[in-house]
């Protein structure tokens, strides 16, 4: 292991599983301090470089105590260099059906919790000249049916990534948004074990036809070992860009912006069984 990153800090919510637990593994074998943050288990044994914190990014309380972690951290002469804002849920359903708590939920962990993360870290990044990775998704960028409330706070990631960017360059903090495609993660797993007794007939056969046609493929695509190994690339590089596509195939994951919105609409209907029995 390489000891001239061990004062460079690297902190990494949603750790448990997928992406965060194996872009940690990356940071520890390349000599950096890592904290993280883990919500159901820790995943790493105790380590010298290694921190960890449990964390509802949903509560306040949680937030508050990872950053004082992080701070003491930094006090004592460590420098936050990569501050990446992982963690995040799936859930979805029929607008018509869904429960107005499930887009509050998508929307607390994937947009307000990690607003409020960053905005307690900030300084620290500020400070180090440091760099904020977003993971964001191409979902952000493609919508599908019965996904809204992940889209749509997705999308909302994209907006505030640009934003947020703009805000920073001047102060030589890089902001940088990953958009995954198919990655092998837990998170779609327990997107299949979603609670969908609300979903009423109408949409019962097309919820069927979106798990195997869209989620299914999800459970064997990149895995989170080599998407790991290629966000470390991208985002570690002396100019790094502002955003980047994390699939094994990005044209493949591009080709859906490129397919006349009318089309794309046809096919999805088709390949979701959209005709509800009519």
């Amino acid at each position: 292991m390489r000891k001239e990153n061990s004062n460079d800090l690297v902190v990494i919510t949603g750790c448990d599983s997928g992406i965060g637990k194996s872009l940690a593994e990356v940071f520890l074998n390349m000599g950096f301090t890592v904290a993280i943050s883990w919500l159901e288990k820790n995943p790493f044994k105790k380590s010298e470089n290694l921190h960890d914190r449990k964390m509802d990014i949903t509560k306040k309380t949680d937030i508050a105590r990872f950053s004082d972690m992080i701070n003491r951290l930094c006090k004592e002469g460590h420098e936050l260099k990569y501050l990446i804002d992982n963690a995040g849920i799936a859930m979805g359903g029929p607008v018509e059906n869904i429960p107005l708590e499930i887009y509050r939920r998508v929307f607390e962990v994937n947009f307000f919790g990690l607003i409020s993360l960053t905005q307690k870290l900030l300084p620290n990044v500020i400070s180090a000249g440091g760099r904020i990775v977003i993971n964001g998704s191409m979902a952000g960028r493609i919508a599908i049916p019965f996904l809204s409330p992940y889209n749509s706070s997705k999308f909302a990631l994209e907006g505030f990534c640009d934003s947020f960017r703009m805000e920073m360059r001047p102060l030589g903090v890089k902001v940088i948004l990953l958009e995954p495609g198919g990655i092998t993660t837990p998170i779609w797993t327990k997107a299949k074990k979603q609670d969908t007794s609300f979903v009423t007939e109408r949409y019962r056969e097309s919820m069927n036809a979106f798990e195997k046609a869209f989620i299914d493929p999800n459970l064997n695509a990149m895995t989170s070992e080599k998407a790991a190994l290629l966000i470390y690339r991208k985002i570690t590089s002396q100019r790094p860009g502002a955003r980047y596509i994390i699939a094994e195939s990005i044209i493949k994951s591009f080709l859906p912006l490129l397919i006349p919105k009318g089309i794309f609409d046809r096919l999805i209907n088709k390949l979701f069984k959209m005709n509800y029995g009519r």
